[in-house]
């Protein structure tokens, strides 16, 4: 049998694990296909990992991952977008940003109930945050 790329016998064993294509890097790169797999969650145990052929779901033509630490999934590296790292916002500062929000919003606010709307609002934003900064960050209703 002969590669399927580029036309160059190959080895007998490849053939019994049926590969049709050899271990040439250009012809892994032109036929290598990556899995289409679901991660199908069940409460209270390990995730199943099921092909998406097996289940009723339509095609995903996306090529991001919901979750990134799953990218080798989506194929070669060359097929995946590549970023710098960037650094993730502490508590603290993702709090201040909320808190610069709505002092911005209830600096043009002028109606009381609006205004308390947006206070209550920005107190539940900051229930999902870290315990210890709700008694010191959360505004009274104005």
């Amino acid at each position: 049998m002969q590669c399927k790329n580029c036309a160059k016998p190959l080895p007998a064993e490849r053939v019994e694990l049926g590969y049709d294509y050899c271990t040439d890097r250009r012809c892994v790169d032109a036929c290598l296909k990556g899995l289409d797999v679901v991660a199908v969650h069940v409460n209270k145990a390990s995730d199943q990992y099921v092909l998406r052929r097996q289940l009723d779901i339509p095609e995903d033509t996306s090529t991001r991952s919901v979750d990134p630490g799953w990218a080798p999934l989506l194929g070669s590296p060359a097929d995946r977008p590549q970023r710098a790292p960037s650094r993730r916002k502490t508590t603290a500062e993702k709090i201040d940003a909320l808190e610069a929000d709505l002092d911005a919003a209830l600096a043009v606010e002028t109606d009381p109930a609006k205004r308390n709307k947006l206070v209550n609002d920005y107190n539940a934003k900051l229930r999902r945050f870290d315990i210890r900064y709700r008694r010191t960050r959360q505004r009274r209703v104005v």
